[in-house]
C-alpha cells in the first residue's frame, strides 16, 4: 500500500504529536473575540437593512401592478362576467369600432349590428379610454346615434398605448361590453 499524500503523525520526543507535511499554523493579527462578532454581525445586519429599506421604497414609489381595486371582490364576479359574455355572444351583434384624432381629442365611431345585419337603435353607449397606469389620464365619451353609427369624441388624450372599453346600454341593462387594447399616436403640434 502506498502512504503518499497522507500526514503521518509523529511522537515527538517530549511526547507531544507533531503532523509532518503541514506548515506550522501562524497566529492570526488580531484574535477573534466577542466584541469583533458582535461587529461583524452588526455590519451585516445593517447592510441587510439598508439594502431591505431601499427595495421598499422602490417598490412602493414605483407602479404597484395592481390592475384592480379589490382582486377578491372582482374574483367573486367572474361567474357574473361568464354568463354576461354568453347572453352578449346569444345576441349575434357585429359590432366595428374605430378611432382618429379631432382636436385635441379621439373621436370614436361605433357601429352596431345585429344577426340580420341592420343597425341597432336606442342603445346607450359610451367609450372609455383606460390608461394602462394612470387613472387620472382615463377619459370618457358618451356616444350619440347619427341613425347608422355612434359617435362621440373623448380627449384630450396622449400617445401610446390604451384600453378602448366600449359599452351600450338597452332599457339600461348592458348587452354589449368589449376591451380592445390600442395604440394612439402623439397628437400633432398643427392640430
Amino acid at each position: 500500500m502506498c502512504c503518499e499524500g497522507l500526514d503521518i503523525m509523529l511522537l515527538s520526543s517530549d511526547g507531544a504529536m507533531a503532523k509532518r507535511g503541514i506548515p506550522e499554523r501562524t497566529d492570526l493579527a488580531r484574535p477573534l473575540t466577542g466584541r469583533s462578532v458582535v461587529v461583524i454581525l452588526g455590519l451585516f445586519f445593517g447592510v441587510m437593512f439598508i439594502a431591505n429599506v431601499a427595495l421598499v421604497y422602490t417598490a412602493l414609489s414605483t407602479l404597484h401592478g395592481e390592475e384592480m381595486e379589490n382582486s377578491y371582490d372582482a374574483s367573486q364576479a367572474y361567474n357574473g362576467q361568464i354568463a354576461a359574455a354568453r347572453a352578449q355572444s346569444e345576441l349575434g351583434w357585429r359590432v366595428d369600432v374605430s378611432t382618429r384624432q379631432e382636436g385635441g381629442g379621439e373621436r370614436v365611431v361605433a357601429d352596431f349590428r345585429d344577426r340580420a345585419g341592420a343597425p341597432i337603435a336606442d342603445l346607450e353607449v359610451r367609450a372609455r379610454f383606460v390608461h394602462p397606469f394612470d387613472r387620472a389620464a382615463d377619459r370618457e365619451a358618451q356616444l350619440a346615434s347619427d341613425g347608422e353609427a355612434y359617435e362621440g369624441v373623448a380627449g384630450p388624450l396622449s400617445g401610446g398605448r390604451w384600453t378602448l372599453v366600449i359599452e351600450a346600454r338597452q332599457d339600461g341593462q348592458v348587452k354589449f361590453s368589449s376591451d380592445n387594447k390600442i395604440t394612439l399616436a402623439e397628437a400633432n403640434a398643427g392640430d
